[in-house]
Order: structure tokens, then C-alpha cells, then sequence
């Protein structure tokens, strides 16, 4: 048997049993922030502010970190086996987010900040481990963009520690601009370059086999530069460079449409995985649309921005791009049979739901909202329980999906 990207001796995959137990801990945390977004997207229940900061803090650690970490293992995992310590961080990694979560949800004190600085260390050693790996395997963008992620990962971590140190102890000396800095950071520095690398894997399985380009790391270094400026600027308050931080985002994009786009326009909208990546190009599009706007009017007081605009750019990323990519990679590795009618309606529930979510932020519509979520809602409700199921299948296989119908 061939090896394959993220497979060891004689065929046998790396860090399976890893990959498995984190995705599905993931698909398992996610539930909160699913529920947690229909009861308030529907109007059924007003809640305060520790549930939706625990419902955000889900979605971006407990079910996008995650996915990042079982990435990682799946791509740089080859031919490093026996590398204990990293075992011991993907199983420990799970349990970690739930309690940090758990402190979101029940306290404003120092426990956050501890146990952000658990989650933290946790983050350093996967990206340390990528960046090692990263010597000795094929570097493609999926590979590329994941590390992208782990570096901003990383910063907003550090981030969201002196974050919470400020709020449990408001006379720390930091400074307040942490406060838009750390979710600048997660929503701009790390989601954006993870896209550029599950976009790709999902469109193009076969390109975690192949040496990333000049356009594709181009593709991916733009945005992590732009990232990375966009976090100094709000640091420091120096409003031009936000300007330039965005200019980088929009290239990064350019990019990717040039080079995907051909490919995308002819992807099958009824069958296979390639399709998630193709409706998840246009929220892409939606997203950094909304984050030039932000930053072109707001830039000097993102207070004044209304929130309506800030939730719509950040489901557009979280939702529209991300988890679109993840369930479309979840659905092409997962070994279980389904009728392909339970495919579908996930797929057309998950964008359906979230494009007239962002309709009705936007538009200011609280009864499009109320139709929007509870379809949003159910279609990732529906992929969690088959998937959770369906990733336990001794046939499911981490490293490469099955090739995209295109």
C-alpha cells in the first residue's frame, strides 16, 4: 500500500486515533454554540453576556482550533509517529478548551487568564511541532496556511490572556486596546489564512502533495502579513496601517480566485465535497467586503460600528467560510455510508441558513434572522451527529479526502 500525506510505515496513518478524538470532541463542543445560536437568533432567550462569550469562544477554540490542531497532525504527521508529546497535547487539547470555556460561562476572574495560559502552551507546542516538520515534508498551501493559523493562533492567545487579566483585574497596567486587538487577531490574523489552506484541500485534495507555488505562498502570506499589521495597528493605535493591513487581505483574495477560480465555477452543486469549498469562495468575498468597510469607516472608533455589521463579517468567516470547509473535509474523509440525500441537506441547510443570517444582519431584518437560524441551526446539528458517528468508521482516512467531484 501507498503511503499517503500524514501515513506512516507500511500505510499506517499517522496519529489516527488523535485526528479522530479531536474532531469529534470538537463536532461535540460545537453543540453549545449551535444551540446557544438558535435560542438567541430566534428570540427564545435573551441571554447575558458569560453564555454568548462562551458561545463564541466554542466556536472559535472548541470547534475551529481544533480543527486547526487535527489538521496539522493530518498533514505534518508523517514519518513522526512516535512523537509522544504531541500525542499527549492532541488528547489533552480537548479537555483544556472545555474547561477554559467553562470559565467563560461561569466567571470574569483569574481563572480565565490561567487557563488561557494552559490553552496558550498548548498552541506553542503544535506550532513548534509544525514548524520542525515543516523541514522535512512537502510544504503545499494547506500546509502553509495551517501554519499560518498556529502562528496567529498563538498571538491571539497571548492576546486573549492579557485580556483576561485586564478584566479580572482592571488596574494590571494593560493596555484597553488589547480589547479589539485579540478579536481582530482571531478573526482576521487566524481564521483567514486557515481558509486559504482547507479551501484548497477541499477543492484540490491531491494539493497536500504538492509544493506550494510562488502565487500560492504569495496567496497565503499576504493575509497572514496582513494579519499581522492589522494587530499593530490597533496595538498602537496607528490607523493608516489598517488601510494597508486590508489592502494585503484583499490581494491574498485576488489570489485565490485567480488561481481556484476556474476550477470552482465548474464544481457539481449536487454531489461531492468540492462544492463546500466553491459556496464557501463568496462568503469569503462577503467577509473581507465587510472588513474594508469596517475598517474604512470605524477605524477610529470601532465602537461606533454597528454591531449588526461586526456579527454579519464574523458569521461570514466563522460559519459561511470555515465551517462550511470543515464539515465539506469532515463529509470527504468520513468512511460511514449515508444516502446522499443527508449530504445535500446539509450542505443547502448550512448555506441557505447562513447566507440569509448575514442577509438579515445586514439588512437589519430581525424576521429573516428568526427563519435564517433555526435552518443554519438544524443542518449543523445534522452534520454533528452523523459525522461524530461517521469518523469512528475503521474506513475513514485522515490524511487526503477523496478526490472532489468536479
Amino acid at each position: 500500500m501507498q503511503a499517503t500525506a500524514g501515513t506512516g510505515p507500511g500505510g499506517r496513518r499517522a496519529f489516527d486515533g488523535e485526528v479522530r478524538f479531536i474532531l469529534q470532541a470538537a463536532m461535540a463542543l460545537f453543540v453549545y454554540t449551535v444551540v446557544i445560536g438558535i435560542l438567541n437568533g430566534t428570540d427564545l432567550v435573551d441571554f447575558e453576556r458569560k453564555p454568548l462569550l462562551a458561545h463564541v469562544h466554542v466556536g472559535t477554540l472548541g470547534w475551529l482550533t481544533m480543527a486547526v490542531f487535527a489538521g496539522s497532525l493530518a498533514l505534518f504527521g508523517e514519518g513522526d509517529e512516535d512523537n509522544r508529546l504531541i500525542r499527549y497535547m492532541a488528547w489533552a487539547a480537548p479537555v483544556v478548551v472545555l474547561a477554559y470555556n467553562v470559565a467563560f460561562l461561569t466567571t470574569t476572574g483569574m481563572a480565565r487568564p490561567i487557563l488561557g495560559t494552559v490553552t496558550l502552551a498548548i498552541i506553542l507546542v503544535f506550532f513548534a511541532w509544525a514548524v520542525m516538520r515543516a523541514r522535512v515534508v512537502t510544504l503545499s498551501v494547506p500546509h502553509l496556511g495551517v501554519l499560518a493559523g498556529l502562528a496567529t493562533s498563538a498571538t491571539g492567545a497571548v492576546l486573549g490572556v492579557l485580556l483576561g487579566i485586564l478584566l479580572a483585574s482592571p488596574d494590571s497596567g494593560i493596555s484597553t486596546t488589547v480589547q479589539d486587538a485579540h478579536p481582530a487577531t482571531m478573526v482576521v490574523g487566524f481564521l483567514v489564512p486557515v481558509a486559504m489552506a482547507f479551501v484548497e484541500w477541499v477543492a484540490r485534495p491531491a494539493s497536500v502533495k504538492e509544493r506550494a507555488t510562488r502565487l500560492g505562498q504569495v496567496q497565503v502570506a499576504l493575509p497572514f502579513a496582513g494579519g499581522v499589521i492589522l494587530v499593530v495597528a490597533l496595538l498602537a493605535e496607528i490607523d493608516p496601517l489598517a488601510g494597508i493591513a486590508t489592502l494585503f487581505e484583499i490581494v491574498g483574495l485576488a489570489i485565490l480566485i485567480v488561481r481556484l477560480g476556474p476550477a470552482l465555477v465548474r464544481v457539481s452543486l449536487s454531489s461531492g465535497t468540492a462544492r463546500f469549498a466553491a459556496f464557501a469562495t463568496p462568503f469569503f468575498i462577503v467577509n473581507i467586503g465587510l472588513l474594508t468597510y469596517l475598517i474604512a469607516n470605524y477605524i477610529e472608533d470601532f465602537e461606533a460600528a454597528p454591531t449588526r455589521l461586526l456579527l454579519a463579517m464574523d458569521h461570514s468567516i466563522f460559519v459561511g467560510v470555515l465551517t462550511n470547509l470543515l464539515v465539506g473535509w469532515i463529509v470527504s474523509m468520513s468512511g460511514a455510508r449515508r444516502p446522499a440525500w443527508v449530504d445535500s441537506a446539509v450542505f443547502w441547510g448550512l448555506n441557505l441558513g447562513v447566507a440569509g443570517f448575514i442577509v438579515g444582519l445586514i439588512a437589519d431584518s430581525s424576521p429573516i434572522i428568526r427563519v435564517a437560524t433555526p435552518v443554519l441551526g438544524l443542518a449543523l446539528l445534522t452534520a454533528i451527529v452523523v459525522h461524530v458517528r461517521g469518523l469512528g468508521d475503521p474506513r475513514t482516512t485522515f490524511a487526503r479526502p477523496t478526490p472532489a467531484v468536479v
